[in-house]
């Protein structure tokens, strides 16, 4: 099993990049859908984040507010630290226990992980590869706004507290700038593909 990291600042493009990696034959593991699945209605883990941060971060359906919450964690150090304590344990399980039941197939299998925070949480010797997803400030942010329906200065408030791509580069195997078209991310990623593949 080769396990290759995707990683980059919010909105850098890591979840296109990972679906090209699919279409080309990888198993694609998201963190970021696993840490839905920690969180879901009546689970441990929602009801810890309940007790600290409020029923404030609640939908009128019991379900988190992931909006409100990353409101509040842009603003917040310490809630933010608490945040990746309550959840972390319970989204690595979870990455865990998929990457074990595609290992037991027993097939040579190339395994892409979209993981948000790599570097930040110091995991990429976890990983055989690991590939940077490049793009502008303002690219992001437009992103940003259109994904989540926020403001210019809640996505920037986003990017303020995340690690500059220029910090990540040294980690990275690979560096994808995420500034052309669709078809020519499809191209560089599987010149990566082919590359990786054939050194394993």
């Amino acid at each position: 099993m080769l396990k290759v990291a995707v990683t980059g600042g919010a909105g850098a493009g890591k979840t296109v990049v990972c679906s090209c990696f699919g279409r080309l034959g990888a198993h694609v593991i998201s963190l970021d859908e696993l840490a839905r699945e920690a969180v879901k209605p009546d689970s441990p883990v929602l009801q810890a984040i309940i007790d600290y941060f409020g029923k404030g971060v609640l939908r009128a359906d019991g379900s988190l507010d992931r909006s409100k919450l990353r409101e509040i964690i842009t603003k917040d150090a310490k809630g933010r630290e608490v945040l990746e304590r309550l959840t972390h344990p319970e989204i690595f399980r979870l990455f865990g226990k998929k990457v074990a039941a595609i290992g037991s197939r027993g097939e040579e299998v190339v395994v892409v992980v979209e993981v948000p925070l790599l570097i930040e949480l110091g995991i990429q010797d976890q990983f055989d590869v690991v590939v940077l997803v490049e793009a502008s400030p303002d690219l992001q942010k437009s992103r940003l706004m259109a994904r989540d329906g926020s403001s210019a200065a809640e996505a920037q408030a986003l990017l303020d507290i995340q690690m500059p791509a220029e910090k990540k580069r040294s980690y990275a195997d690979y560096i994808m700038e995420n500034r052309g078209s669709l078809e020519e991310m499809g191209v560089a990623v599987a010149e990566i593909y082919k590359k990786i593949t054939k050194d394993a």
